[in-house]
């Protein structure tokens, strides 16, 4: 069988994580757990995220109160002789405001193995609310220039007519602060959605497919749902960004210059 496990996080008011795309800036929470044996690890089945706007940057993540869901899957094979047995963790996250702190933890977590426990069974059931959900209509991605052009069929009637953010879930695809300026385009073609989204100036290769996220403006659920996920397949090739390289000599000088500056070893003290 399968259980769940997962990471929450409280924020303090006005600071916040990040989502898997962390947008313009930051980092996404990273966890890493020690299981028993066979003891087999998804990976976070992250929440719809919301813009949050800091300055000129448009980032994606969360605040207030968050639980990152993850399914853990047991082998049939598993046989417990002990009455309990323990998972670890050591999570990684940054958390910001205007500025911003890495940090991480230690955790661990005594499980019964029988009988059961469920004691955020609640907690759990609201993040998996939370994900978006997985379209069942087509979606199309095609390259125009410096910009993609969306289709998205599948949406629940209730969302026609209204206007929606696009998130993809790849970093340096889509062009994030632009979303809201004038060089941003949607509208709905009966029951589709298309768009024209300013592509990114840092991006990277052209993907075969983008994973997307679609959510509401003002992230209200709609027949319960916050957000609804697509994988579009991508037509066409973009340019990507230039990558800006170090020459061999200023590597070298660079290595150099930290080699010196490095403080010496301490010595070791005798028994």
């Amino acid at each position: 069988k399968s259980i769940e496990l997962g990471l929450l996080l409280d924020h303090q008011p006005d600071w916040h994580t990040y989502w898997t795309n962390p947008g313009d800036s930051g980092l996404p929470t990273q966890l890493q757990w020690q299981l028993p044996p066979g003891w087999d690890a998804g990976e976070i089945a992250w929440p719809t995220p919301h813009p949050i706007r800091v300055g000129t940057l448009v980032n994606y993540g969360y605040e207030g109160q968050v639980l990152l869901p993850v399914t853990v899957q047991i082998p049939s094979h598993f046989s417990a002789d002990a009455r309990d047995v323990t998972v670890r963790l050591h999570a990684n996250w940054l958390i910001c405001r205007v500025e911003c702190i890495p940090e991480e933890g230690q955790f661990s977590l005594t499980i019964p193995t029988k009988s059961s426990t469920a004691l955020l069974a609640d907690s759990f059931a609201k993040a998996h609310a939370q994900a978006p959900v997985a379209l069942q209509g087509s979606s199309q991605a095609t390259v125009d220039g410096e910009t993609l052009q969306l289709r998205v069929s599948g949406l629940p009637a209730a969302l026609q007519g209204q206007s929606l953010q696009v998130l993809s879930e790849s970093p340096d695809t889509l062009h994030h602060a632009m979303q809201d300026g004038k060089d941003f385009h949607q509208q709905w073609q009966g029951a589709d959605w298309t768009a024209v989204v300013p592509l990114s100036a840092n991006r990277g290769q052209t993907p075969q497919d983008i994973p997307l996220v679609l959510t509401t403006d003002q992230h209200r659920a709609v027949d319960g749902a916050i957000g609804w996920r697509t994988v579009a397949p991508l037509s066409g090739q973009w340019q990507a960004a230039a990558v800006a390289q170090v020459s061999p000599e200023l590597a070298a000088a660079l290595a150099k210059n930290a080699q010196a500056s490095a403080p010496a070893a301490p010595a070791s003290s005798g028994s």
